[in-house]
């Protein structure tokens, strides 16, 4: 059974990731924080900026709270994440990324644009949430992240 994600669960699960490929993490926010979402520095001073976004809306208030975002919604979204890290790359001459629920929308309109992504050097960071379990698995168009964790 797959569970939605909020973008804190996305972000906290990105940040364990980043952890787990020798990375530590100097800032990481909530959806109710403005800023970079993930910001972490490796051994070699190499900085990663990410933006995040998540499946639903954590807001108990919202419409939208525990419903599933719509296509129109998730493209927005997108987008936006999209600018926010190639800005976050441009400014910080750093390695950016997004980091998104891998739900089947949100993997064909990353699979649109995928080959420019690899051009410009912009991170897909797939989160899905089975059983409880959160999973990551990056795009990993740099090359920045190896197998064993390097």
């Amino acid at each position: 059974m797959s569970f939605m994600l909020t973008e804190s669960d996305v972000i906290k699960s990105v940040c364990i990731f980043l952890e787990n490929h020798n990375f530590s993490i100097q800032q990481y926010l909530n959806e109710q924080e403005k800023g970079d979402d993930i910001v972490a520095v490796n051994e070699k001073g190499e900085y990663f900026y990410i933006e995040a976004k998540g499946q639903t809306s954590s807001k108990v208030s919202s419409k939208a709270f525990g419903k599933e975002f719509s296509d129109s919604q998730k493209l927005s979204h997108v987008s936006r994440a999209l600018y926010r890290a190639i800005k976050m790359k441009d400014q910080n001459h750093s390695h950016a990324g997004i980091a998104l629920p891998e739900s089947q929308k949100h993997v064909r309109l990353i699979k649109d644009i995928q080959e420019t992504l690899q051009f410009i050097g912009i991170e897909v960071f797939w989160v899905q949430n089975i059983d409880g379990k959160k999973c990551v698995r990056v795009e990993n168009f740099s090359k920045k992240f190896t197998s064993d964790g390097a």
